[in-house]
């Protein structure tokens, strides 16, 4: 699998994206052998069943082809899972914590794709805000793009969000969005708004990770909509965003990693 992703890819510019999936088997429990492949999931309502996957889907950057997957993580959590205040979770170091799936994919990704392409992006959705994937994955080949999770705070002293607010959209562009349910369609208009930032380590982070990490933030923002779900997308980028095209392009490429995500 990784091979044929390498050879599809060569030469190229890559987008990687990144998500996990769970594969509940818990209609079929009476069924199956409860061993150590097997484990507790998320579903709702009751303990599920069955395991996790967490794939690297591979695209080309600039047309959207897909060209394979470079790396998926498969794991099980035992059928005696606890929970992460029993596991006093936000103490552990971050290899032994579930969340290290998304550092693990991705440096397997520059493992398996280093010497074939020309770069890539990492596409990550909120999950995959991981202050040490900022610090440790991107290099001089590797950007990382991340929607952002939380209001960080900035080595300023002041605040991700109040940053971006602060300051005035440097463009604007439309979109259509689908109908939904009983909501219509419409058309969207989006001001876009970018900067550097620094952002802090917070109390959980691990000890040995820098103080602050200097990123760029781009935030894509609905205006004059009144509805209960107005658009507004922030993004976490080692990209240099110098400009409003680079800011529309990091904004496409999270689109289309959504769109995926989906299964649209």
């Amino acid at each position: 699998m990784v091979a044929n992703c390498r050879a599809g890819c060569e030469g190229k510019f890559v987008l990687a994206i990144q998500d996990s999936s769970e594969i509940n088997l818990s209609s079929h429990s009476r069924r199956i052998r409860k061993d150590s492949n097997i484990g507790t999931t998320n579903a709702k309502g009751e303990q599920g069943l069955g395991f996790f996957v967490h794939p690297s889907l591979v695209l080309d950057a600039q047309t959207g082809v897909p060209y394979g997957y470079s790396d998926v993580k498969i794991w099980n959590r035992p059928l005696s899972f606890r929970s992460k205040h029993q596991r006093q979770y936000r103490s552990l170091p971050i290899d032994q914590k579930e969340s290290y799936k998304w550092i693990e994919v991705s440096r397997n990704t520059q493992s398996a794709l280093s010497d074939m392409v020309e770069a890539m992006v990492i596409a990550g959705d909120r999950e995959g805000d991981i202050y040490e994937q900022f610090a440790t994955v991107p290099d001089e080949q590797t950007d990382l793009l991340i929607r952002c999770r939380t209001d960080r705070r900035l080595a300023s002293g002041t605040k991700l969000f109040n940053q971006l607010s602060a300051q005035p959209p440097q463009g604007t562009y439309q979109v259509v969005v689908p109908a939904k349910g009983t909501r219509p369609q419409r058309t969207a208009c989006i001001e876009v708004r970018y900067r550097r930032v620094e952002i802090v380590k917070t109390a959980g982070s691990s000890k040995d990770a820098p103080a602050t990490l200097p990123l760029y933030v781009i935030e894509a923002k609905e205006t004059g909509y009144t509805g209960k779900d107005p658009i507004c997308w922030r993004l976490l980028t080692t990209i240099e965003v110098s400009s409003l095209g680079i800011a529309k392009g990091c904004i496409e490429w999270q689109a289309l990693a959504a769109g995926y995500r989906r299964g649209v």
